[in-house]
C-alpha cells in the first residue's frame, strides 16, 4: 500500500511538473507570437504608407497644370538660377490644359534636385517618376533613382495621353516608391578651352556634364588645375544647380563667356580671377566633390593650343579626348 501511494504521488508530481512546463512554454510562445505580430504590424504599416505615398504622388502630378506663384507655366522657371525659384512652393503638376501629360512640364522635373522634389511631393523613401509611351514603348520622361536593386518597391500607375507638342499618344505614368540607394550624383569634364585666341583668363572655360536623372547642386563642387583649386560660387549668394542630362560651363567671367559665345543659361563662376592658376599648356584638371573627382590631364601636344579649338571628350565618361571645334553647351 505504501509503495502504491509513493507511485501515485510521483505520478502526480510528474503531471504537475509537465503542466508547469507546458504552461511556461505556452506563455513564451504567446509572447514570441505577440512580438512577431507587432513587428509584422510595423512592416505592414510602413508598406501601406509607401503605397499611399506612391498614389499621392500620382495624384499631385496629374491633378493640375501646376503652379509657381500665380502662373501655371512653372516649367519656364529654374530651380537654382534666376529670380524665381521652383523650390518656393511650386505645385508640380505635369498636365496641359486638355488633361494630357505635357512634355515640357514633364521634362522640367529634371531641374529639381533629388531631395528637394521628394520633399515637395511628401515622399520619405526613394522615388522614381517615369512616363513611357505605349506604341512604340519608349521612356520619354524620367526622374529619380533606380529601384531595380531595391529590396522593396511599390508602384502606382495611371494611363494618360502624352503630348509631345505635335501629337497626343497613349502613355503610362509610373511612380515607384522604394527602399534602396539614392541615385548617383557625379559630374564629368567634357570640354576644355585653354590658351584661347583672345588673351585673358576670362576667355578660358571648362565644360562639364550631368548624366544623372536628377539635378545636381553645383556650388558644392570645386575645380582645380595643377597648382590651385577654386570653389564654384553662385552669383548673389543664390543656390546653383545643373539639371539632369544638361551641360554646365565653368569660367572666371560668365559675362565674357556669354559675349563670346551665346547667352547660355548654365554658366557658373569660380571664386578667383582665373580657373585654378590659369589654364596653361600642360595641366591636370580636377573636378571634385568630397571623395569623388573626375580628372583630365593634357599637354600642348594634344592640340587646341591657341588655335580657337578645344580639347573635347569622345563621350562623357570616355577616356579619349581630341582636338575639336569648340561647342560649349552641346554634348
Amino acid at each position: 500500500m505504501k509503495r502504491r501511494n509513493i507511485i501515485e504521488e510521483n505520478a502526480v508530481t510528474h503531471v504537475i511538473e509537465f503542466t508547469i512546463a507546458l504552461t511556461v512554454f505556452v506563455i513564451i510562445l504567446q509572447a514570441f507570437t505577440s512580438s512577431m505580430n507587432y513587428r509584422i504590424g510595423i512592416d505592414l504599416n510602413k508598406n501601406d504608407n509607401n503605397i499611399v505615398m506612391a498614389r499621392e504622388v500620382i495624384s499631385e502630378l496629374t491633378g493640375s497644370e501646376g503652379l509657381s506663384g500665380d502662373s501655371s507655366l512653372w516649367e519656364s522657371n529654374e530651380y537654382g538660377i534666376g529670380n524665381v525659384q521652383l523650390r518656393n512652393g511650386t505645385t508640380v503638376g505635369i498636365l496641359n490644359s486638355d488633361g494630357e501629360i505635357d512634355s515640357n512640364k514633364c521634362n522640367s522635373l529634371s531641374k529639381f534636385p533629388y531631395y528637394s522634389l521628394k520633399e515637395e511631393l511628401g515622399v520619405t523613401e526613394q522615388l522614381r517618376i517615369e512616363v513611357q509611351t505605349l506604341v512604340p514603348k519608349e521612356t520619354v520622361c524620367l526622374w529619380g533613382g533606380n529601384p531595380d536593386t531595391s529590396s522593396v518597391s511599390f508602384e502606382s500607375q495611371r494611363y494618360l495621353l502624352y503630348n509631345d507638342g505635335e501629337k497626343s499618344i497613349p502613355a503610362l505614368l509610373t511612380v515607384t516608391v522604394y527602399e534602396g540607394n539614392t541615385p548617383s550624383s557625379n559630374l564629368y569634364l567634357t570640354e576644355v578651352m585653354y590658351n584661347p585666341e583672345t588673351n585673358g583668363y576670362g576667355y578660358e572655360w571648362i565644360e562639364f556634364y550631368n548624366p544623372n536623372n536628377i539635378a545636381i547642386f553645383v556650388n558644392r563642387w570645386s575645380i582645380a588645375d595643377t597648382e590651385e583649386e577654386d570653389n564654384i560660387i553662385p552669383e548673389e549668394n543664390e543656390v546653383i544647380t545643373i539639371p539632369a542630362k544638361s551641360v554646365g560651363i565653368l569660367t572666371s567671367s560668365p559675362t565674357t563667356f556669354r559675349e563670346s559665345y551665346v547667352n547660355y543659361k548654365y554658366v557658373f563662376s569660380v571664386e578667383d580671377v582665373a580657373i585654378g592658376n590659369g589654364l596653361g599648356a600642360s595641366e591636370t584638371i580636377t573636378l571634385t566633390k568630397n571623395s569623388y573627382n573626375d580628372v583630365f590631364s593634357y599637354t600642348s601636344d594634344d592640340g587646341a593650343n591657341g588655335n580657337g579649338k578645344t580639347l573635347t571628350r569622345s563621350c562623357y565618361n570616355c577616356a579619349e579626348w581630341n582636338e575639336a571645334d569648340s561647342s560649349p553647351g552641346i554634348i
